[in-house]
């Protein structure tokens, strides 16, 4: 009778029950599932080339598609040891530690993850289809008068999208976000301009 008395080892938040009342249970049988929430665990895949970027106590924001416009923060607490293939891509898993105190953050859902390696504020940037590399250097095309001409530029650090430009472009100039019909692009190439 004593062993029928289920404590959980430590205090926390049920939220899941997989039996019903009145169930007959095996030994080892999943009971209930219990968490502290006030601190959840987040695992998440990052793709290989971005692997070495990484390192433990950098900082990660964390957004919900059901919360939209709430981010939660946290660390990266353990970098990848081994890559597999997960579909087409090779990754390594990392796990990150993030602060739930308001426990809005639920287990077991698919969150966006977002690692902080570095952080510039006011940094001028650009897509990163609107940087090449030709012959060794890295440019953008910047637009004159309906045609592009190639600047090389000093670029700095990368998001998944954007491209910081330390020299070469200033705010304001013009230049293509890159080729939308897969044609190369090249000096002197006359371009159309649509505004977005």
């Amino acid at each position: 009778m004593r062993n029928s008395n289920i404590r959980a080892p430590f205090a926390g938040t049920v939220y899941q029950i997989p039996i019903k009342a009145g169930s007959y249970v095996n030994t080892g049988e999943l009971l209930i599932q219990v968490a502290n929430l006030d601190v959840v665990q987040v695992r998440a895949f990052v793709d290989e080339p971005e692997i070495g970027r990484l390192a433990k106590g950098e900082r990660v924001e964390i957004s919900w598609d059901a919360v939209p416009g709430r981010m939660w923060e946290g660390t990266l607490t353990q970098t990848p040891t081994v890559v597999t293939n997960l579909g087409t891509r090779t990754v390594g898993e990392i796990t990150c530690q993030i602060s739930n105190s308001d426990k809005k953050l639920l287990p077991n859902v698919n969150v966006n993850v977002t690692i902080v390696t570095a952080r510039h504020d006011a940094a001028l940037t650009v897509s990163r289809e609107a940087v090449h590399d030709l012959e060794g250097k890295r440019i953008v095309y910047q637009i004159l008068n309906d045609r592009i001409k190639p600047l090389e530029v000093q670029t700095g650090i990368a998001s998944l999208t954007r491209v910081e430009i330390l020299s070469g472009v200033s705010a304001g100039m013009r230049i293509t976000p890159g080729s939308i019909n897969a044609q190369p692009l090249r000096n002197g190439m006359e371009v159309r301009v649509v505004e977005r």
